[in-house]
């Protein structure tokens, strides 16, 4: 049953954040008003780096975690919990920079440019967000675990 549990806890805390509202975007070829452009949506929605904060929100959930794991480690567990927990700072700092440089370019977009290749701030995000995701999920099943 800790099995199912924790697969479930990954549903709730890392793929809703990160697929629910990419899952989401293309219901807006239903309405008239989107419907040409809905195709573009899921594009238009992760290059520049938004994806990014559900891997914020990832890192500071695996910040809390390794904070109450912190109060009660073993000398064995804290240094490595101490190396997630900066990991954590990083990837939250790091990740809010992008946000901030992807939404600076962004401006400088045409507003109907349809550009189908990655960007780097889009490749980066998704795997700053996968390595939070993974983090996240380590940490709360290493801190299970104890």
């Amino acid at each position: 049953m800790e099995s199912l549990q924790f697969l479930a806890w990954i549903i709730v805390h890392i793929a809703v954040p990160i697929f629910a509202p990419i899952a989401l975007l293309p219901l807006l070829a239903i309405g008239q008003r989107f419907r040409s452009s809905a195709k573009e949506v899921v594009y238009n929605a992760v290059k520049n780096g938004q994806l990014l904060w559900a891997g914020i929100a990832m890192s500071a959930g695996a910040c809390y975690e390794i904070g109450i794991y912190l109060e009660h480690a073993s000398a064995l567990g804290r240094p490595f919990a101490w190396i997630g927990f900066t990991l954590c700072i990083f990837f939250i700092t790091f990740s809010a920079v992008l946000v901030m440089l992807g939404a600076i370019d962004g401006l400088d977009d045409a507003p109907h440019a349809k550009v189908a290749e990655p960007t780097r701030i889009m490749v980066v995000s998704i795997f700053l967000t996968t390595a939070s995701a993974v983090l996240f999920g380590f940490a709360h099943y290493l801190i299970e675990l104890t």
